[in-house]
């Protein structure tokens, strides 16, 4: 449809440099003349200008300094949150009351999601909220509009369980889910301490009605939490959602159809709530923090999500696949298209059925060969355009980093427990608060279960060579990375001190990454400091240590008990 004339703007005249916050909030052209456009002169509307930020180059030193000053704009904000690093530009809708024309309401008003922003509303002036912090406020600082984008920007794209940025307040987002939004964003800049939004980050969430946002919300601090090392609330926050989950019928094959009221976008993002929770569910279920991948036992009918590039760029998906076509796809006579999170959900259904193997007594051997088929299996059956996370044009596809990264893990799983690395000195470290575990029956020799582990760390560890900032991967690359380094350790100790460069190499890359994480997750600033201790106790003894250390078992770790020191602290 074509954009409706201004009265008094030249035709021709090009945009204008400046537009007004109502027909920026509106996404509609505004004539820019002062002090009222010609759009609120004829709606009745007050007219706001906040100033073009068009070729803006950052702060100056002084006001850098001071990143929280009240007078400071939020493109200051923007650049103390050091995104002008990162190669963004400061969009030019950035505006102090809120992100991207979503102007800050007052704690009680209506969502941003009304289109009508408060700073356009006849007789009212926009109210900034500095305290305190209440979980029903659409925004709890001011100007604290940008997390939302700093989250988008950093967190989103590893777990793309939302809908797009400029699609997400068209679904009226409740106050909450902005709040988690707001929590995880802070993670990502200096410019404010996540610590401000952590009172209310669970509470403001657990307290809600029953809704799909609640199940996402839930989701996405079961991740945070647990990067924070805050584990025990992830655990609670995951096992809520999962429960909600159930309760809802997220699970239904046409639940995402009937609530999605026509909408594709709607219905896709219903989906990916399903799956997005299936995955961080079997992370933690292997990282101990969940006893249970209950959303693996019952039948998997939703359909499986599109690609990113569809979803992020707002696009009405395909049909969307089903499971059994995506298990089918090997026997099919025509190759079928399959998402990069497709690939990933199949990564977390083997790592799944790694983890239930340690409850297995009988069978085993079948077992372990079927799983280690399935393993081998997964790679021989990517399309090639997804046989690398790296895309041709230097872009990484998260989904197929992180598929890549849990199939690998799931080997480690599989192997180490069965392989002759066992007795080394790194089974004993610190960074594992181990105890004397079930013995693990191997399938092969112990020496083909430790070269199939040692093969698996070291594809980890060529992730982390990436030239993409790290803290664009989600945090359980984190927990990746210590699977890694443990058998590397273990192989160096067996070798008695004969590592090879190229390995050694690997760990000091992979302690630089613990380094780049650790300011932005807690639970990587501990692990380090863990993992540095254990790296010089192996490298300066280069030979398995004659002390007794029956009481520790590596098998505790792969059981996901007592995984993390609950110490971060660094004391």
């Amino acid at each position: 449809m074509a954009e409706p004339t201004v009265s008094g703007r030249a035709k021709g005249s090009g945009p204008s440099l400046l537009a007004c916050l109502s027909c920026r909030q509106k996404h509609l052209k505004c004539d820019g003349k002062t002090p009222v456009c010609g759009r609120c002169a004829s709606s009745g509307l007050e007219c706001q200008y906040t100033p073009s930020r068009r070729g803006y180059k950052g702060p100056s030193k002084k006001r850098r300094a001071n990143p929280a000053s009240p007078e400071q704009t939020a493109a200051d904000v923007a650049a103390a949150a050091g995104l002008e690093g990162h190669g963004m530009d400061i969009p030019p809708d950035w505006n102090l009351q809120g992100g991207f024309g979503y102007p800050l309401l007052s704690s009680g008003s209506s969502s941003p999601a009304n289109n009508i922003p408060a700073a356009s509303q006849p007789g009212r002036q926009p109210t900034i909220v500095t305290s305190p912090l209440t979980p029903d406020s659409s925004s709890s600082i001011g100007g604290d509009g940008y997390l939302v984008d700093l989250y988008y920007s950093y967190f989103h794209p590893s777990h793309p369980v939302l809908p797009p940025l400029r699609l997400f307040y068209r679904f009226c987002p409740p106050p909450y889910l902005e709040h988690v939004l707001k929590f995880i964003g802070a993670h990502f800049t200096p410019a404010v301490s996540s610590e401000v939004y952590r009172p209310t980050a669970v509470s403001s969430v657990v307290d809600q009605e029953p809704s799909v946002e609640k199940v996402q919300a839930l989701t996405l601090l079961a991740v945070v939490l647990h990067s924070r090392n805050e584990r025990p609330e992830a655990g609670e926050c995951l096992a809520r959602a999962v429960d909600l989950a159930f309760e809802l019928g997220l699970n239904r094959k046409n639940f995402a159809e009937t609530m999605g009221e026509g909408d594709p976008i709607r219905e896709e993002c219903l989906r990916r709530t399903w799956w997005e929770l299936f995955v961080v569910e079997g992370m933690l279920t292997a990282l101990g923090v969940s006893q249970a991948f209950k959303t693996s036992m019952v039948p998997l009918e939703v359909p499986l999500p599109c690609e990113e590039r569809i979803y992020q760029d707002g696009l009405n998906p395909p049909t969307p696949p089903t499971i059994s076509q995506f298990d089918d796809r090997v026997f099919a006579d025509e190759e079928m298209d399959f998402s990069s999170f497709s690939h990933r959900i199949e990564a977390v259904r083997i790592l799944g059925r790694v983890v239930a193997l340690q409850d297995t007594r009988e069978g085993q051997q079948d077992m372990v060969e079927a799983i280690d088929a399935r393993i081998a299996s997964w790679f021989h059956h990517l399309p090639e355009s997804k046989s690398e996370p790296m895309r041709p044009d230097g872009s990484v596809d998260e989904m197929m980093f992180q598929a890549t990264m849990i199939i690998n893990g799931a080997s480690i799983y599989l192997h180490f427990p069965r392989s002759d690395l066992l007795s080394s000195p790194a089974v004993a470290a610190e960074v594992i608060c181990g105890h004397q575990g079930p013995y693990m029956t191997p399938a092969f020799s112990h020496h083909v279960h430790a070269m199939k582990a040692v093969k698996a760390a070291s594809e980890i560890s060529n992730l982390a060579s990436m030239r993409q900032p790290m803290t664009k991967h989600t945090p359980f690359f984190i927990c990746a990375l210590v699977l890694s380094s443990i058998v590397q350790l273990a192989a160096y100790s067996v070798k008695a001190g004969h590592m090879p460069d190229p390995r050694r190499d690997r760990l000091t890359l992979t302690i630089g990454v613990f380094k780049s994480l650790g300011r932005t997750w807690a639970i990587s600033q501990s692990i380090m400091r863990q993992m540095k201790a254990v790296a010089r106790d192996v490298l300066d003894i280069g030979v398995r240590p004659t002390q007794d250390h029956s009481e520790l078992d590596f098998t505790a770790f792969l059981e996901g008990s007592q995984f993390w020191l609950s110490d971060s602290s660094g004391s």
